[in-house]
């Protein structure tokens, strides 16, 4: 379904895995893009096909094992060959099959990865997007956002304040995530939407206001702690 519109962007949102991990495909007329590509290929297949869309990339906020168990099958469709992540986290995609059969007692194919292309890089800037390096939740965790700062796909670096959270990860980087609350999310304005990697949309006023992971991490790490 179309979660967001802004002139010829559209953005359509996909639920396709048990931990209810959003999948996104951007779309520019019959142009799309496939980000977090979650779970069931076919699934999206079956989606693109139905709206009369041309897969030109895919690619991952970061390499957690939710947000890329789809690749391996897209890249069998023939459409893209390739899952494009930041550079810092193709090792975590690596150990990705791992974390799928030890929590979700489920095998995942491992797909082909790369870096983020020069390619890829110069269609975003065309459509008006840019991706953006912030680190914090896995080493090569980024933001997708358009470069009028009207949305922000974030990853797990946001999840809707109405969810369930645990505070801590330990495989986090503390000072990364303050980092990107004090310095990267005040680059947005209050009526940003977030597009998070679980949960509906938001907006960065609304998370600021009662995200509690989010509070914890200014008031803790602000401090010190």
């Amino acid at each position: 379904m179309i979660i967001y519109q802004a002139g010829a962007l559209s953005i359509h949102r996909l639920l396709l895995n048990e931990l209810k991990t959003n999948c996104y495909i951007l779309q520019q007329g019959d142009q799309a893009i496939l980000v977090d590509p979650t779970d069931q290929p076919e699934q999206i297949l079956a989606y693109l096909q139905e709206h009369k869309l041309k897969l030109q990339f895919m690619l991952s906020t970061h390499a957690h094992f939710d947000h890329i168990s789809a690749a391996a099958g897209m890249i069998d469709s023939g459409l893209v060959d390739t899952l494009y992540l930041h550079e810092l986290d193709l090792d975590e995609a690596k150990r990705a099959q791992s974390y799928s059969l030890m929590l979700l007692k489920r095998k995942m194919r491992p797909a082909k990865a790369a870096a983020f292309s020069e390619v890829l890089i110069a269609l975003l800037l065309d459509w008006g997007l840019a991706i953006q390096h912030v680190g914090a939740h896995t080493k090569g965790s980024c933001i997708l956002h358009s470069l009028s700062r009207d949305f922000i796909i974030t990853g797990d670096l946001a999840l809707h304040h109405k969810l369930k959270i645990t505070l801590f990860d330990s495989r986090e980087n503390k000072a990364e995530f303050l980092h990107f609350l004090q310095s990267t999310i005040p680059q947005f304005r209050p009526d940003t939407v977030i597009l998070p990697g679980h949960g509906d949309r938001s907006t960065v006023e609304a998370e600021l206001a009662h995200n509690k992971k989010w509070a914890h991490i200014l008031q803790r790490q602000g401090h010190g702690s």
